[in-house]
């Protein structure tokens, strides 16, 4: 019975934060609105109800009603926006909500855990919070400072339409002129200017980087094949490879540059004293059984800390480029 209820409980939980994957693939292809409202209803619902179960005061009485909506919002995520895989998510659906319905009329021998200590259910209320949050603000994060129309325009580096799922678009207009902009671009890299973004965090995590404030001559070239470094090859004793970073897979000098693994940096001039600046990553986003599992933690942790990042950044080469600095 004890070890029935941590199963099932975990169970929801797991479940709930696999919709990640259901999620991001159906923004692309029925839009934010109705798909964020779902994915919230399902990740949200299930993650609570397993609380309930695995004994969270505030979620002991509701979870079978939590477990209700969070299967509405799934089987209408699923189902509208479909997947060969998305079966096994609908199984799961129905299975878990059969089983809280039986609990309803005391046929199903599952019943709440005793309440946890109660900061392990602060613990708990806080990270249900932090999913619902981030799930929330994703539509707003994932295209920050980008337009409708630049959304949807096909930008070097994209891969042939149906091929990719998952996108982010990152923008911003600097008052300078696009060969004001792009000598700041293309030194960006560990071993050249930094990134322009938090080098002090960077710097946290042992990453040897600092970011410059000035345009270097000896910065100015890009080939594609070349190594745009994210840490020093003797990062953590080089455990991890000499060669962290992005290869140089398209550049366009003046214009625009694609690195593998991240995305294209397009320069657009507006007129001959503005320009926006539009950072794209684009993946297949196909749902697969070691996707539902690892996307999660892109959904929780990376995309999160790459908006951070990536925002600084693009806020960091517009002070730069703004400000006129000249080479040394």
């Amino acid at each position: 019975m004890k070890f029935g209820r941590l199963l099932f409980g975990i169970t929801m939980i797991a479940h709930g934060l696999a919709h990640a994957s259901a999620g991001m693939w159906a923004t692309d292809i029925g839009g934010r609105g109705l798909v964020t409202v779902l994915w919230e209803l399902a990740s949200v619902g299930f993650i609570a109800a397993g609380a309930g179960v695995l004994g969270v005061a505030e979620l002991r009485r509701t979870w079978r009603v939590f477990v209700v909506v969070a299967s509405i919002g799934s089987l209408l995520l699923l189902g509208i926006y479909g997947h060969p895989l998305f079966v096994v998510g609908i199984v799961a659906d129905i299975i878990i909500l059969a089983i809280a319905i039986l609990s309803w009329w005391n046929v199903s021998p599952i019943e709440p855990a005793p309440v946890m200590p109660r900061m392990l259910q602060r613990l708990v209320i806080a990270f249900i919070l932090y999913v619902a949050v981030v799930i929330g603000i994703r539509p707003w994060h994932s295209s920050w400072g980008s337009t409708r129309s630049e959304q949807q325009m096909v930008l070097v580096g994209d891969p042939p339409l149906g091929e990719s799922h998952y996108r982010i678009d990152h923008a911003i207009t600097i008052n300078a002129p696009v060969d004001s902009v792009w000598p700041w671009l293309v030194q960006i890299g560990q071993d050249r200017a930094g990134f322009y973004s938090y080098d002090w965090l960077e710097r946290a995590y042992g990453a040897d980087i600092q970011n410059a404030d000035r345009i270097d001559p000896a910065w100015q070239q890009r080939s594609e094949g070349d190594m745009v470094r994210a840490v020093q090859p003797t990062y953590l004793g080089g455990m991890l490879g000499a060669n962290l970073g992005w290869r140089v897979a398209q550049i366009e000098p003046g214009r625009a540059m694609v690195l593998d693994g991240w995305g294209a940096f397009v320069l657009n001039p507006i007129d001959a004293h503005t320009t926006r600046m539009h950072i794209r990553t684009r993946g297949s986003g196909e749902p697969t059984l070691s996707g539902i599992a690892v996307t999660p933690l892109g959904l929780l942790v990376f995309e999160p800390a790459h908006f951070i990042m990536e925002r600084a950044m693009l806020l960091g080469i517009k002070r730069r480029a703004e400000g006129q600095r000249t080479a040394l």
